[in-house]
């Protein structure tokens, strides 16, 4: 008899499997770098430890999970072992495990259909349950240890996916061999495989299996035969679903994120219900569901049913499905395996230029690697080679052996990249951030709950939970590079790529973030680092040193470095790079280096680029497409609405100034004007000229001096979020309506203030017109500060930028200088102005010069209304001639008044008439002419005086009119409609151009 230890798992109404205890310790945890995988969200990433003490008893440990460890109804302390017992229970998140230490008389006897989980590279493929399971076989690299339980007839090992066992690394063949079952013992088979099998230093073609034999392939890979248990062994991560499945007995086959699904892949990257394999006609019709990141067949964005043939390939998430001629599926889940290969790349800009130079690199899962070098080698260049954000120009990336570039679609969730700048709002807080980071990049089935989960997951990954309330603005260094990681942890990507994530930071802080990204490689990341922080290199797995134009000059240990350049410390390699040899000389020095040997060739060397192109080139056309559709324009506009909400409301300082600024100005307009200037005796047109054009002027700058940073300053953030599912246009319009409220308001009071201050036109009509002109002058100003923060490199720029941009509406408004100044380039500045359409439309609304617009002698050219009688203008005139001080109300005019102006015309002298027949009557006629002669002479005296009065005392005032009319005549009526259009069509051509230079800087071409 023996003692058996196990655990018996169960999940609702899922059926219990075993879990067998076969070491001293047993870490749990969702992640698949646990022994023991309990793949749930409300299980933490390393959540307990259940462990045998010195006494021989076992022990369980929570640690520090955010849910807890419950053992028999008692929540236990985190890093505090808890003797355990037979029977008692254990929760952990949903699941029970009820732990068994008996003595076995017998092999269980189970029941269970075997389950197959797959990873690649290190792939596990373990059969829970099987009455074969008799077995088990250890197998180590130098990257990961895993155990298999033999429970088939025939297993086969090699590199190639197809294999039961697939053991990732250069050194083994495709088909390297296989175990083959003979009763109750195992023999190993060699397939004539490059390296072969090694056992005692002895190449062998089989042997028998027996409990302690070591076999070596190539000197670095191991299998270990290490014992035989009387019950299955159990796998790293506990599936309750059959991957390996028999569809021909099917109809229908569902897979998602949701457990009730046929195929479950618990990733937050995959749908609830993403896909469906459905027989129809004989045929397996494979269908997207509407998820949020799509299915693709053959690195294909699936865009319509495919019917799938053998060997088609089936990518979703992280796990990938291959049809067999069978009609079984196998399954391959690469999270936390996932292998970068550069191939030859070579990048060349302008008239050919070089950025990179043919370099070659080979990155296997879990290794953390640093990219350093001079100063122009290329750095930045070859991180977003390597991430496919920037393609190099010659080349091959391979994620583990599939090309980056030709399906970057399947793998762009699974990229994490951390740029230079933060890619946060320093005004929310640690928890805000990242929320709102899950609510736009998780799928859109994603429930509140899960999001929460994969939130306090991303939390405690980071060692964050006690700072998730706090503003991001108030962290340390350290802190706050570790939000922007997070940010990108939320979707569990497996490969990350960070640029200078460590600049600026003191050393400690750099230790700091180092340290963190040496456990998150750890826990199943490949992470790429550039850095020029070197005090804590040693915390990674490589080091990729670039001379001058993108060569290579080493690739390996950062601790064999500096022997490899014969300096003492690392940082002595910069020096002697840029100045001993030439970069093609290091480059050639290198290649010929056993590093190359290792590192790239041994790593790379059953990975044929010609392969490669064909595989690509045979890619079927016909499931070509768009990546998926994640969440909805309408849906991104609302959470990017609420963001922005959030940010404004915790920046209370730029808050207050935007709510205060339209008062501070409008509260000028008591200390400015005259609140008659409106009034035709003590007005002022001038005054009324300036005045409406300064509150167009004032309405146009303060929202352009509102906006000018609204997008420039989030530049970093806007551009990794459209790598990922972005679009510009719920991003701009998301910005646009709040900017809308705020323009409503700013209008509002303008409008308020204005009245309460100056004397003016009170109709509803009028208050309604102005208000809209003013609310339109604003959002123009709004709309035209974003388009200054669209083309501005930086936020340093942006106000000179809008300075800019608002002279020429100063000068070319209409309001400063008359437009009948402007030569033809003046006249199409002045058309194209913002403030012309509002400022023209202003005059026309308050009724500064109508009167003299409906005068039908203005309208007449000014040669005859310079010709018309005082007469004619008493009768037919309002604003010329004598009726101009009682019928026209034009702002001041009253103020020219003279009393000469109501002096009658002297009367002229009757004539004599005519010479009489009656020469008895001539002398009277020569005393009446001569009595006619001196009235004459007094009446052109008194006649020349008045003229001279009357004109002088309308002249000024006909003049003052004149000269408004001749300046700003064209404004006195206007469409005001045609304005208020024209104003839009501005708006609107704006707001597009925003728009398309957001999107001509879309950092993504794919």
């Amino acid at each position: 008899m023996a003692t058996l230890a196990r655990l018996e798992i169960s999940k609702g109404d899922a059926p219990v499997q075993s879990y067998i205890i076969a070491s001293d310790m047993v870490s749990i945890g969702r992640t698949a770098d646990n022994m023991l995988c309990l793949d749930s969200l409300d299980v933490s990433r390393h959540h307990a430890r259940l462990s045998k003490n010195t006494a021989g008893d076992f022990e369980i440990e929570d640690l520090k999970s955010s849910s807890g460890t419950i053992l028999n109804q008692r929540a236990l302390s985190p890093n505090t072992p808890h003797k355990i017992q037979n029977a008692d229970q254990i929760t952990i998140g949903s699941f029970e495990l009820r732990f068994f230490n008996e003595e076995q008389t017998q092999p269980l006897s189970l029941e269970q259909e075997f389950t197959v989980f797959a990873q690649n590279p290190a792939i596990d493929k373990t059969v829970i349950g099987s009455p074969n399971a008799n077995l088990t076989l250890r197998i180590s690299t130098p990257h990961w240890m895993r155990d298999f339980s033999l429970g088939k007839e025939k297993i086969t090992f090699g590199r190639s996916p197809s294999s039961d066992i697939c053991i990732d690394m250069p050194v083994v063949s495709s088909q390297h061999g296989y175990l083959q079952s003979n009763g109750n013992q195992y023999e190993i088979f060699d397939l004539n495989s490059k390296n072969g099998i090694t056992f005692d230093g002895q190449l062998i073609r089989r042997k028998i299996l027996k409990e302690g034999d070591v076999f070596y392939v190539g000197g670095i890979v191991s299998l270990q035969l290490i014992g035989s248990i009387s019950s299955n062994v159990s796998a790293p991560t506990l599936v309750t679903n059959n991957p390996n499945l028999q569809l021909g007995s099917r109809s229908l086959l569902k897979i998602g994120r949701d457990p009730k699904n046929d195929i479950c892949i618990n990733h937050p990257s995959v749908s609830r219900y993403h896909a469906e394999i459905r027989k129809e006609n004989g045929s397996l019709i494979l269908r997207d569901l509407n998820s949020s990141n799509g299915t693709f067949v053959n690195g294909r964005a699936l865009t319509r049913d495919w019917t799938l043939k053998v060997q088609d390939v089936v990518r979703i998430g992280m796990s990938t499905f291959t049809l067999n001629i069978d009609e079984t599926l196998d399954r391959i889940d690469e999270e936390g395996n996932l292998r970068l290969d550069a191939l030859h790349l070579t990048k060349i800009v302008g008239k050919g230029i070089k950025l990179l130079d043919d370099i070659s690199l080979s990155i296997l899962p879990k290794e953390f690697v640093i990219v350093a070098g001079v100063s122009g080698g290329g750095k930045s260049t070859l991180l977003d080679a390597l991430n496919g954000f920037r393609p190099a120009s010659k080349g091959h990336v391979l994620v583990n052996n599939n090309d980056l570039y030709k399906n970057f679609s399947a793998y762009r969730t699974q990229l994490g990249y951390v740029p230079q700048k933060d890619i946060v709002h320093m005004e929310l807080s640690v928890d805000q951030v990242l929320d709102y980071a899950a609510q736009l990049r998780l799928p859109k089935d994603t429930t509140l709950s899960e999001r929460q989960a994969r939130v306090q997951a991303v939390l405690e990954e980071l060692e964050l939970t006690h700072r998730r309330n706090v503003p991001v603005k108030a962290l340390s260094g350290g802190q706050l590079k570790r939000v922007s990681i997070g940010v990108e942890l939320i979707t569990e990507p497996g490969l990350f790529f960070l640029d200078e994530a460590t600049s600026g930071l003191d050393p400690g802080m750099d230790a700091e973030v180092m340290q963190l990204l040496r456990k998150l490689a750890d826990r199943g990341r490949t992470i790429l680092l550039i850095t020029h922080n070197i005090g804590n290199i040693h915390v990674c797995d490589l080091v990729v040193f670039l001379a001058a134009g993108g060569r290579v000059a080493y690739f390996g240990p950062p601790q064999e470095a500096p022997k490899y350049f014969e300096v003492n410390e690392f940082k002595d390699i910069y020096q002697k790079v840029e100045r001993e040899l030439t970069p093609q000389e290091w480059q050639q020095r290198y290649c010929r280096s056993p590093y190359y040997q290792k590192y790239v060739l041994d790593r790379q060397q059953d990975i044929r680029e010609d392969t490669i192109s064909t595989r690509v080139r045979q890619q079927p056309s016909k499931a070509g497409g768009a990546a998926g559709k994640h969440i909805s324009n309408w849906a991104q506009f609302l959470i990017l609405s609420r963001r922005n909400v959030d940010v404004l409301l915790r920046d209370r300082v730029s808050l207050i100034l935007m709510l205060a600024i339209a008062p501070i100005i409008g509260i000028l307009d008591f200390i400015t004007w005259k609140s008659d200037i409106y009034d035709p005796s003590k007005g002022n047109a001038g005054q009324v000229i300036t005045m409406l054009f300064t509150t167009v002027l004032f309405a146009v700058m303060t929202g352009s001096l509102t906006t000018m940073r609204e997008i420039v300053k989030e530049v970093e953030i806007y551009r990794r979020e459209h790598m990922v599912f972005l679009t510009v246009l719920p991003y701009i319009l998301s910005k646009i309506w709040i900017f809308l409220l705020l323009a409503l308001y700013q209008a509002a009071v303008f409008v308020f203030l204005k009245y309460l201050a100056i004397q003016m036109p009170t109709s509803s009509p009028v208050i309604t017109e102005m208000y809209i002109t003013l609310v339109l002058s604003a959002i123009a100003g709004m709309v035209m500060g974003l388009l200054v923060s669209s083309i501005s490199p930086n936020q340093n720029v942006a106000p000179l930028l809008t300075i800019i941009f608002i002279i020429p509406q100063i000068i070319f408004g209409g309001g400063v200088l008359p437009i009948s100044t402007f030569g033809t380039a003046g006249q199409i500045a002045n058309n194209i102005s913002l403030t012309k359409w509002p400022f023209e439309a202003l005059v026309t609304i308050t009724d500064m010069g109508t009167d003299v617009a409906n005068d039908i002698c203005w309208q007449l050219p000014e040669n005859e209304r310079k010709s018309l009688s005082v007469e004619k203008k008493k009768k037919d005139c309002n604003c010329l001639g004598q009726p101009l001080f009682k019928q026209c109300n034009f702002p001041g005019i009253k103020s020219k008044y003279r009393p000469a102006v109501d002096i009658p015309e002297p009367a002229k002298p009757k004539e004599p008439g005519e010479l009489p027949d009656d020469p008895r009557d001539l002398e009277e006629y020569k005393q009446k002419t001569k009595k006619y002669q001196d009235q004459i002479q007094v009446w052109q005296k008194d006649y020349g005086k008045w003229k001279t009065d009357y004109e002088g005392a309308l002249g000024e005032a006909e003049g003052t009119i004149q000269g408004y009319h001749r300046d700003f005549g064209h404004m006195f009526k206007v469409n005001i409609k045609k304005h208020w259009l024209i104003s839009l069509i501005a708006i609107f051509t704006m707001l597009i151009a925003v728009i398309f230079i957001q999107k001509s800087k879309d950092f993504v071409s794919f």
